[in-house]
């Protein structure tokens, strides 16, 4: 019996990205073009959950104000699948980061515009150590 394992692509972390702006998928997509990541892309909430059921995911990026499913309800969908997959949040809401992990259960809030510096921080604390 013969196993084909692709071994490159299971080392890889695979981040998936949920945003219906195309700009901002683009700069997400910038920032992190340096790293050996996967990125999956996510046009609204029930594609997110979509694609993370058939995908391994290391890390999701949500928005919270998208059409269809917002990332509120798709946060705590994903968090109901995996307690332990990280959701950082970047978004305009004035919802507090305390408030938002308690009621959707997302694990970081970043604000738009994005603080670059502090997003690879995060990046590097989640996938890279």
């Amino acid at each position: 019996m013969k196993f084909n394992f692709k071994k490159q692509e299971n080392d890889r972390k695979k981040i998936l990205i949920v945003e219906d702006e195309p700009m901002s998928v683009m700069v997400i997509e910038k920032i992190l073009k340096g790293y050996e990541f996967d990125l999956v892309i996510a046009v609204d909430g029930l594609d997110a959950i979509d694609k993370f059921k058939k995908n391994t995911i290391d890390l999701v990026i949500m928005d919270l104000y998208m059409p269809k499913m917002d990332g509120f309800e798709a946060s705590k969908r994903i968090k109901s699948m995996s307690r332990d997959t990280p959701i950082i949040v970047i978004s305009t809401t004035l919802i507090g980061e305390e408030e938002l992990k308690r009621d959707i259960g997302i694990d970081y809030l970043l604000s738009k515009p994005l603080n670059v510096n502090k997003f690879k921080d995060f990046i590097h604390m989640l996938l890279l150590a």
